[in-house]
């Protein structure tokens, strides 16, 4: 993102405004994301999250330097891991199904929040449109908080999406190794897997700049696009009744 925003032609004043656009929606959406996963697994009965000091949304307990500036220039990156021991989690009887909310708490939260971030930008967009002045200070204003708020939604899309590949260590990933036998992943093969397949995100993001093809960007792409449709489908019918 970071290198499309640098090679856009835009002067300095531009660039550092987006740039301050981009960190907003940037922080917000990972510390929704990693707050979520604590939240969750608090609520389900473990403490360890709350006594890392990660049931918080202040974004300097959750981000994480690499993956923060991996989707800062890639479009892709991550949070830092919330820690939480299954064996504490009780509120219901299935620890399966309660390690799957764990691990869904990040990517629902940020669904929800570029829902809510889209709706609040729709409505700004529609009111502001009857009231604004067209290139008034006010009408300045107004943009960036739109932009802001669309910014945020599609940031957090992004995040969702990344972290639904079924790669570990992402929340995809261990969805699916909740669903898997004891068998399967009692294997040396499994093991090896779990191992070493983290670097094939960066074998693709390699391949990405090297062939000018930007693989990962792609699948992210396609993995959000039924996410984006519902929430667009939500703001139109929100906008309607300004029409």
């Amino acid at each position: 993102m970071l290198i499309d925003l640098f090679q856009s032609g835009y002067e300095p004043k531009q660039i550092a405004y987006l740039l301050i656009i981009y960190i907003f929606a940037l922080t917000l959406s990972f510390s929704i994301h990693e707050f979520m996963h604590a939240y969750t697994a608090d609520w389900l009965g473990d403490s360890t999250p709350r006594n890392m000091g990660r049931l918080t949304l202040n974004p300097g307990a959750h981000l994480d330097p690499t993956g923060t500036l991996l989707l800062l220039i890639a479009g892709f990156g991550w949070g830092k891991p919330v820690m939480y021991n299954p064996n504490n989690l009780h509120r219901f009887r299935s620890r399966r199904l309660m390690n799957i909310m764990v691990h869904l708490a990040g990517v629902t939260g940020n669904f929800f929040l570029a829902l809510i971030s889209s709706i609040i930008a729709t409505l700004i967009s529609c009111i502001a449109g009857r009231m604004v002045v067209s290139g008034s200070n006010a009408a300045i204003a107004v943009t960036a908080v739109i932009t802001a708020f669309a910014y945020t939604a599609r940031f957090s899309l992004i995040l969702l999406a990344f972290n639904l590949l079924p790669i570990p260590p992402l929340d995809g990933f261990h969805v699916v190794e909740e669903l898997l036998p004891y068998r399967v992943k009692s294997k040396e093969w499994y093991r090896k897997f779990e191992m070493f397949s983290p670097f094939a995100i960066w074998i693709v993001f390699m391949l990405s700049f090297t062939t000018k093809m930007s693989i990962l960007s792609m699948v992210i792409e396609w993995i959000q696009t039924p996410f984006a449709m519902l929430i667009n489908g939500i703001c139109y019918l929100i906008s309607l009744p300004f029409g």
